[in-house]
C-alpha cells in the first residue's frame, strides 16, 4: 500500500513538472511585441489647456483616444526619434486627418496637426500611429506632443494584433 501511494505521488509530481515546463514556452509566432508609451512631460497651461509630451516605441500600432467636448480644439505635432516613417491618422466617427508625405505614401517622419471637436464626429477621437512595414519589429520611436483642453481626457489603447 505504501509503495502504491509513493508511486502515485512521484507520478503526479513528474506530470506536474512536465506540464509546467511545456506550458511556459512562449509561442513567438502568435504574439506581437507590445508598444510602449512613456509620458516625458505633462503640464497645465493657464488652467485651460493640458500639454502632454509622449515618447512612443512603435513595436506595433498604437492608438491614443481623446475624449473631448463639442468645440474643443486640439493641436499637436510629432517627429521620428529613431526609425523610418510612420503612418498617422486622426478619426472621430469618420476620418478627420491622415498625414501624407511628398511622395504620396502615408509614411511621414514628422507632421503637425490641428482639429476642432464637433458633435457630428462624436466625443471620442482616435489618433493612430502605425510603424512602416519595412520597420515593423525594429526600433521605431516617435516623440508626440498634444495640447487639448483640461476638460478632455487622453487614454492609451494597448493591445496586440
Amino acid at each position: 500500500m505504501f509503495k502504491k501511494i509513493l508511486c502515485l505521488i512521484v507520478a503526479l509530481c513528474l506530470i506536474g513538472v512536465a506540464g509546467c515546463s511545456l506550458g511556459s514556452k512562449p509561442n513567438a509566432s502568435s504574439t506581437t511585441p507590445a508598444a510602449s508609451v512613456d509620458t516625458v512631460r505633462e503640464a497645465t497651461i493657464s488652467k485651460v489647456w493640458t500639454m502632454k509630451q509622449l515618447q512612443i516605441n512603435l513595436a506595433s500600432d498604437v492608438s491614443l483616444i481623446l475624449k473631448l467636448k463639442d468645440g474643443d480644439k486640439v493641436d499637436g505635432y510629432f517627429f521620428m526619434v529613431k526609425g523610418e516613417g510612420i503612418g498617422f491618422s486622426v478619426s472621430g466617427s469618420s476620418p478627420i486627418y491622415t498625414s501624407q508625405s511628398t511622395d504620396g505614401t502615408n509614411r511621414v517622419s514628422s507632421d503637425r496637426f490641428s482639429f476642432i471637436a464637433s458633435q457630428t464626429q462624436g466625443v471620442a477621437y482616435t489618433m493612430t500611429l502605425t510603424p512602416s512595414s519595412s520597420s515593423s519589429g525594429k526600433d521605431t520611436t516617435v516623440f508626440l506632443e498634444i495640447i487639448y483642453p483640461v476638460t478632455g481626457s487622453l487614454f492609451v489603447q494597448y493591445g496586440t494584433k
